[in-house]
């Protein structure tokens, strides 16, 4: 039973911000591939995962610099990655 509310958490904390919240934004009058909307995207999925961990007491336990390094570096990897798939003229 815990395993499948973890599983249906980890659905939550990747649908919501990436599908539901550009189409409320997009509703509004945003554009879906705007700045604005990518970094409200971002902004919700990393509240919906590293706000839990960190209640929990789990970041705490993370010491290592190289470990904030790699969690950086691939947060940085993935929203830019998915800013250039959104925009690939934009980029040579």
């Amino acid at each position: 039973m815990v395993d499948l509310l973890l599983i249906a958490l980890v659905f939550v904390a990747i649908l919501f911000p990436f599908v539901v919240v550009p189409e409320i934004l997009e509703r509004a009058g945003y554009d879906p591939k705007g700045r604005l909307v990518r970094i409200v995207v971002w902004a919700c999925f990393l509240i919906l995962v590293l706000l839990p961990a960190a209640l929990s007491g789990f970041l705490a336990t993370v010491t290592s610099p190289v470990d904030w390094l790699i969690l950086f570096f691939a947060i940085a990897f993935a929203m830019l990655w998915e800013y250039h798939r959104l925009h690939p003229v934009e980029f040579p």
